[in-house]
């Protein structure tokens, strides 16, 4: 993935703001920036889509090819995150993939890293599955989030209440690695 960084102006026009709002939000710390040698501020692709996507502001198309892939996989389970980390790394070479362990862990990384599916187990040590999956539904600035949600329990039973509690899918444990690249990718093409 290539690295682009974008100046005041730029960041600007593409927020239909002035340059020196502009200006402000990187004194203010919203957005993130580094200086150049000649003392002009730049923002980094990545750090400008995760501002835009926080502000409901539009984000253009080419700026999105440019926004990688970010998976967060919350399992209590060190051999269910290492089998799904392992197929979606086939997948998904380039991707950012990261792991939780229980729904605080989830909670802390979903509002840090933005990801763009987390593939989250219901049954979870401290805040359980559906609870991390409520709070993700209820911030406007995590909503496009796609929740993809595992459970061991009765797909049967428990089908309905996942899609209740706000997750995008569900997949049935035990599951091979190609069944669930399938479910990740529909979700991820669904943007």
């Amino acid at each position: 993935m290539k690295n682009k960084a974008f100046g005041t102006y730029e960041i600007a026009k593409i927020c239909h703001v002035t340059p020196p709002t502009v200006g402000r939000w990187i004194e203010e710390g919203k957005l993130p920036s580094f200086t150049t040698g000649g003392g002009h501020h730049r923002v980094w692709d990545r750090e400008l889509v995760v501002f835009l996507k926080l502000h409901n502001i539009p984000v253009p198309k080419e700026l999105l090819m440019n926004d990688g892939l970010r998976i967060l996989i919350v399992d209590d389970e060190t051999e269910v995150r290492k089998l799904v980390s392992r197929a979606l790394r086939r997948r998904y070479p380039e991707a950012e993939i990261h792991e939780g362990v229980n729904g605080f862990d989830a909670g802390h990384k979903i509002a840090t890293l933005l990801p763009t599916i987390v593939i989250l187990d219901i049954r979870l040590p401290d805040l359980d599955g559906f609870q991390v999956c409520r709070v993700i539904r209820q911030d406007k600035d995590l909503r496009h989030i796609k929740i993809l949600m595992i459970t061991g329990d009765n797909i049967q039973e428990t089908g309905k209440k996942v899609l209740e509690a706000g997750a995008d899918e569900f997949l049935g444990k035990p599951f091979d690695g190609e069944e669930l690249v399938k479910k990740v990718e529909r979700l991820v093409n669904s943007n």
